[in-house]
């Protein structure tokens, strides 16, 4: 009992820290379940061919791409690559446009990041 008394303080500052980092990575996870649910609820309205709720979901989507992570990004890629001719443009289809969109994303994202790998090599 004296123990906990004496360091009653760094108990309860490592109680909060856990119980930080147990509620980040909730919230993680759930921004990721909730961008995934996000894309498939687009791609289910685009086959139900209901045009203006995939329209909505669309801009939702084209607007959070920016924010997104690499992996997310790749998944996106893979998921509407499935759905879409990469060889046929079809400049109509909305997922096709987000295909593009994702495709063009990744490609500027790996130019920074060779950009930054040359400046490191000339560095060193």
């Amino acid at each position: 009992m004296r123990f906990f008394r004496r360091h009653q303080y760094l108990l309860c500052f490592l109680a909060v820290l856990v119980f930080s980092c147990v509620m980040v990575l909730r919230q993680f996870m759930a921004n990721q379940a909730a961008h995934v649910q996000l894309r498939e609820d687009f791609i289910l309205l685009h086959d139900q061919a209901a045009a203006p709720a995939c329209a909505a979901l669309y801009k939702t989507l084209i607007e959070r791409l920016p924010s997104l992570n690499d992996r997310d990004l790749v998944d996106d890629l893979e998921r509407t690559s499935m759905l879409v001719d990469p060889k046929a443009p079809d400049r109509d289809d909305l997922v096709w446009k987000y295909y593009e969109s994702v495709k063009k994303e990744l490609q500027n994202r790996s130019k920074a990041r060779l950009h930054q790998a040359v400046e490191r090599a000339e560095k060193r």
